[in-house]
């Protein structure tokens, strides 16, 4: 019984480990018995293991019933450069268990930063993620991305919003940020290495909080349009906890290869509802 329950659980190279966001999943990653390898800045991987390790510390998961709040599966961290192609093809070459990818690269919070046209943060890490795994080996990726972008990753467009809707002016005007055309760009990368044999699912939240799981959120593929049948925006908030996104993210990547199926090449928006 223990040997079909180890068959089940998957090793995660989970990249930008301490981001906030990676944070709630590698914990509940962990008390699922999956293993992770955390890939964040020190001075050496002894060190990032130490940061790590005290992140996941000072990280309080919402009570869910049949949490265990039991560490059983094995971490590991790294403190390589996630901008470079070999890091990858390293890691994936020397660890065969790897089986899947968890990007929780962001975009700055400060204005300042989402203004920096120096800013190339998603494009690098996806074009080092995806050029390491062409000269290693394809692993199926899921991402972290944003909700500025609206279609299939790749026939993508910028969101377009109705002119009666809340808060349309600031919404526009993030979207016209480097950070947001940076990632905008980096879409298409996904979408490139997905002709070279890449497995991948996008997760574009609504706007990111700091709050507890509330577990009320609806999600589509791909279209979040006013009157979208499958999510009619009228109904929902704009928001969402990042444990929330956290959750549902090592949801789907538990699914069955089955049903994750369906997920692979699309962007999933999620958000709370009313």
């Amino acid at each position: 019984m223990d040997m079909d329950l180890n068959q089940n659980k998957r090793h995660f190279l989970v990249i930008a480990a301490a981001a906030r966001g990676a944070r709630f999943f590698i914990k509940k990653a962990l008390e699922q018995g999956h293993n992770v390898t955390g890939l964040c800045r020190a001075d050496s991987d002894t060190g990032a293991l130490s940061r790590l390790k005290k992140l996941l510390k000072e990280t309080e998961l919402t009570p869910n019933d049949g949490q265990s709040n039991v560490i059983v599966g094995k971490l590991k961290a790294k403190n390589s450069n996630i901008l470079d192609a070999q890091t990858y093809k390293t890691i994936l070459d020397e660890n065969l268990t790897i089986d899947a990818i968890v990007c929780f690269v962001g975009a700055p919070t400060t204005l300042k930063g989402q203004y920096s046209r120096k800013l190339q943060l998603y494009t690098k890490t996806y074009t080092a993620m995806t050029d390491g795994m062409k000269i290693s080996r394809w692993v199926e990726t899921f991402v972290h991305g944003s909700s500025g972008s609206e279609g299939i990753p790749g026939q993508h467009k910028y969101l377009k919003l109705p002119a009666n809707y809340k808060l349309k002016w600031l919404l526009e005007k993030i979207g016209k940020t480097p950070a947001a055309k940076n990632y905008f760009e980096s879409e298409h990368i996904l979408a490139d290495a997905k002709e070279d044999g890449l497995k991948f699912i996008l997760f574009r939240p609504a706007f990111l909080t700091s709050g507890i799981a509330k577990r009320n959120f609806g999600f589509c593929f791909d279209s979040t349009e006013l009157n979208n049948k499958e999510l009619p925006l009228e109904k929902t908030k704009m928001s969402i906890s990042r444990e929330d996104v956290a959750e549902e993210i090592l949801r789907v990547a538990t699914l069955s290869e089955i049903e994750r199926k369906k997920y692979h090449g699309h962007g999933i928006y999620l958000v709370d509802m009313k």
